[in-house]
């Protein structure tokens, strides 16, 4: 049985609040034939995240692993929505998500959870799949979009799936605010708190593009279980990296973990 490698990370990224918005808010997944079954898996794994902001580490955040697909309808993480796929076979396999997902936002004092609707139109193939996605805050928050595209393939190697990707993140300037951005409030609850480090109140003020890369690799234990590693990061946008609180120009992630299908 072949498990579909992406949708385990996007499960286990979804549910991390210190997660990377910039490559984990919005995987598609390439095609394979157990992305396409009815199925339920559950797993659990280990995060690694490296925060760019100043004053901050790299967390370690326990993560779990959820995705289930039963006809049209599928959970992964706190992702829910509606597939469809008019044509299941031939050169070219053409689907459409239609989709709520929760959006989480890094930093140790800005902690947020909103709510996004959005569609994503994917084109897979053995050369890969390609994919364009939109996504917008619905929950009155910041009232931003996010446009991702993306391109994956899967290389089996051996008892391996490897699966590298590379990813465009184009963020408007509520959406990259808001992720990226440092509020009066966000900076007071840093002074209440008594950071080391207090974050200088900044305001993204543009339209923003990260560039991010990032490779699964995963391996049947047996016909149900299969053990996930991941390697991710982006580099941040100009309007991003102007934001003095930021140590780095990129943010990274991995990801270890078990999952195992029912």
């Amino acid at each position: 049985m072949k498990f579909f490698t992406d949708r385990f990370r996007l499960a286990a990224f979804i549910l991390a609040s210190a997660v990377s918005p910039a490559m984990a808010q919005d995987m598609p997944a390439p095609h394979s034939g157990a992305e396409n079954e009815n199925h339920v898996v559950v797993g659990a794994g280990a995060l690694i995240y490296r925060s760019p902001f100043k004053g901050e580490g790299s967390a370690l955040v326990p993560v779990s692993v959820l995705s289930i697909r039963q006809g049209i309808f599928y959970v992964d993480g706190l992702e829910a929505g509606v597939r469809l796929e008019p044509l299941k076979d031939g050169p070219v396999r053409p689907s459409l998500d239609i989709f709520g997902a929760a959006r989480a936002i890094a930093g140790n004092d800005r902690e947020k959870i909103t709510g996004d609707v959005g569609a994503r139109l994917s084109l897979a193939s053995d050369y890969g799949t390609l994919s364009v996605a939109y996504r917008r805050d619905a929950t009155d928050t910041f009232n931003g979009g996010e446009a991702i595209a993306r391109y994956d393939i899967e290389i089996a190697v051996g008892g391996f799936t490897v699966a590298p990707g590379l990813q465009a993140s184009w963020l408007d300037r509520k959406t990259g605010n808001h992720m990226y951005g440092i509020s009066p409030k966000q900076q007071q609850k840093m002074i209440a708190k008594k950071r080391d480090v207090i974050l200088p109140v900044y305001t993204v003020d543009g339209k923003s593009v990260n560039l991010g890369g990032d490779i699964t690799i995963t391996a049947e234990l047996s016909d149900r279980i299969v053990a996930i590693g991941y390697l991710g990061g982006a580099y941040l946008d100009r309007p991003i990296r102007d934001n003095p609180g930021l140590r780095d120009e990129f943010e990274a992630q991995a990801l270890i973990g078990l999952a195992y299908r029912f």
